[in-house]
């Protein structure tokens, strides 16, 4: 399933020694293998990081080959002058003052002069328990 390469990215698990070196020798195909009941994902082989760095130093563009690009670019009239392409510029946030609703003056409490009375506590008049009434009712009793 391996041997073309790993086009569906199929991982390789196995416990047998010879399948596992045949296996490092082919990049891009991650082994696994269990050990005391727990799966592990061995670590990239250097075929595999080899092959990875050979992909990477393949995908950068050097210098010269950017400039080519640029002439070329050039020559059949692709590149855009900068006047053609303005960008829009970013709105920027005007500077606000505080809040108005923060600096309106504090309203004064009106207060009405007319029924001073009305606004005095009234006092609570406690119904005493029998027993004090009868209390009083002795002493009234005692003076009488």
């Amino acid at each position: 399933m391996v041997e073309e390469g790993n086009p569906h990215h199929y991982f390789v698990a196995t416990q047998d020694q010879n399948l596992s070196v045949k296996v490092k020798k082919k990049p891009g195909i991650p082994l696994m293998f269990i050990i005391q009941n727990t799966i592990v994902l061995d670590k990239p082989s250097p075929k595999t990081i080899a092959f990875v760095k050979a992909v990477e130093s393949g995908q950068l563009v050097s210098v010269h080959e950017k400039e080519s690009i640029k002439q070329l670019k050039q020559e059949q009239g692709l590149v855009k002058n900068p006047e053609q392409r303005r960008r829009k510029k970013k709105k920027r946030k005007k500077i606000s003052g505080p809040n108005p609703l923060s600096c309106l003056k504090k309203k004064k409490k009106t207060e009405d002069t007319k029924s001073p009375a009305s606004k005095k506590k009234r006092k609570r008049i406690r119904i005493r328990n029998r027993s004090t009434s009868k209390v009083l009712s002795e002493k009234q009793n005692a003076e009488g």
